[in-house]
């Protein structure tokens, strides 16, 4: 999540022959119904011929292709892509921050995707241009946006009716949520990510969409950077209500971090033992699963009355 995004490998002597259009299209805020967001910007097909070719650079890319009933046309996928299971059996070209381009050369790919603010750069795409391979490049740092990205990718891939068939179930489940947290008190909600340093989720994180929308209150919410560093003074000061734990290192972190946070008995998510590990891969990957960590999170935050602690999370007391 806080690497450089490298191209590595020998530049393959391979050439995808013919005239491919190269377009880098970012993907802004597309509002839900009822709701303000900037407008996004001009669209435009990539060619006139439906990729049939598709190589996933982030593993919220592949599970929106998934999603979108496009895992026949996926030829490659980084090494994190672990979801649906029968993404496992493709081939890799590295991870999201270090890919292969020898690696991706090779699969004669007519589409890449990738996902913006997900570790990858600018340069890093200098590559895949060279070589003539057309890249999406998706924005997703909301749930609006989410949704407008995949439509956008629907439209791309010839999708189109997947989409209008299964993109409204996905927003009627994140209408229910905030209907049902609607007028409650918002808990204040500390999100840690990594330790040391302390690092959680700004303003311009996912996450912090997740959190608002879920019935909290993201305390470092008041931060522009992505993942801000967030001292444990400032922690202490906020007085969080509920502690959440997410990490690329997975829950051998938990003991630890649960040990650490126990120190500050004062902290009300520490006396009421609301300290929660939840599964990264529904609140990190900008993909369709960010309407389960969603419904988990208003679980976690309102009990009482979006039913209860899912199975997904263990409240750590």
């Amino acid at each position: 999540m806080y690497k450089g995004f490298f191209i590595r490998g020998r530049i393959a002597p391979l050439l995808i022959h013919g005239a491919l259009l190269v377009l880098v299209l970012g993907v802004l805020c597309t509002p839900l119904p009822g709701e303000g967001g900037p407008p996004g910007q001009d669209r435009q097909d990539f060619t006139s011929r439906l990729p049939q070719r598709l190589i996933s650079l982030a593993p919220s890319i592949t599970e929106i292709l998934y999603f979108l009933e496009l895992g026949d046309k996926v030829v490659g996928v980084t090494s994190y892509c672990n979801y649906p299971a029968e993404v496992k059996e493709k081939p890799r070209v590295g991870t999201y921050w270090e890919y292969n381009l020898e690696a991706i050369l090779a699969l004669k790919p007519d589409l890449a995707l990738v996902m913006a603010d997900q570790a990858e750069g600018e340069s890093s795409l200098a590559g895949l241009r060279h070589w003539g391979i057309p890249v999406y490049r998706a924005q997703a740092d909301t749930l609006p946006q989410l949704f407008q990205t995949i439509e956008d990718i629907a439209r791309l891939t010839g999708q189109e009716e997947v989409a209008r068939r299964r993109l409204p179930k996905l927003k009627a489940r994140v209408h229910r949520v905030e209907a049902a947290v609607h007028g409650l008190p918002r808990l204040r909600v500390f999100l840690q990510i990594d330790e040391e340093p302390l690092i959680t989720a700004g303003r311009a994180a996912v996450h912090h969409d997740l959190i608002q929308r879920a019935g909290g209150l993201n305390i470092a919410g008041f931060l522009e950077p992505r993942y801000p560093i967030f001292s444990l003074e400032e922690v202490l000061k906020a007085q969080p209500q509920v502690i959440l734990f997410t990490s690329m290192v997975g829950e051998q972190a938990l003991p630890g971090r649960l040990a650490f946070w126990r120190r500050w008995p004062m902290l009300p998510a520490v006396a009421e033992g609301r300290l929660h590990w939840v599964d990264p891969d529904l609140i990190d990957r900008p993909g369709p699963r960010l309407v389960d960590g969603l419904e988990l999170l208003a679980r976690l935050f309102h009990p009482e009355t979006a039913g209860g602690v899912s199975p997904e999370s263990r409240a750590m007391k």
